[in-house]
């Protein structure tokens, strides 16, 4: 229970970034990754308050490639949040910000969980105004080889479905994810 707490404490500081054209801020707590001081070739450092990933999938992106790391997957009553991290791992540094768009091959990052139990598949949940509540692929962004936060929002599944396939578009990117209830 502390454990899960702890990652929930990590993540609630958002998951979207502010959707201008500035340059990502260092602080997590707006959902855009730090800049980071390494060179564009060498992986950086995430920045403080970065939660940590339990696995990592690889995946070839339109611009090269891209790590997914699974964070957690946990429901709270009647509603689950998926929390990610996205880290661009591109051969050519493109020089500006990096959204989940371009590293989802340059089209919106559609992240679904997949329940092969029930054969359901889950959709990230919309409020009343119709905004669909989870990262925005256009304007979470960060940095290359720095990583950045996505949470998504579903409806639960039943008490008896322990672990879905979570997919990025079409391509599973974490497989029998744990759901911790």
């Amino acid at each position: 229970m502390v454990g899960g707490l702890l990652v929930a404490c990590l993540v609630l500081p958002g998951c979207s970034g502010s959707g201008d054209d500035e340059a990502p801020s260092p602080a997590p707590a707006s959902g855009t990754a730090g800049t980071g001081q390494g060179g564009a070739a060498s992986p950086e450092a995430p920045p403080a308050g970065t939660p940590t990933a339990s696995r990592t999938t690889r995946f070839q992106g339109a611009d090269g490639d891209v790590e997914v790391g699974f964070v957690g997957l946990r429901v709270d009553g009647q509603l689950a949040r998926l929390d990610l991290l996205f880290t661009p791992r591109y051969a050519k540094d493109p020089g500006t910000g990096i959204t989940l768009y371009d590293m989802a091959g340059r089209r919106d990052a559609a992240v679904t969980l997949v329940d092969s139990v029930n054969l359901r598949r889950y959709t990230v949940v919309r409020d009343s105004a119709g905004v669909a509540l989870g990262a925005a692929s256009g304007t979470t962004r960060t940095r290359n080889n720095v990583p950045v936060t996505g949470s998504f929002t579903f409806a639960a599944p039943p008490a008896d479905v322990t672990t879905v396939d979570v997919y990025l578009n079409d391509r599973v990117i974490v497989d029998d994810a744990a759901i911790t209830r």
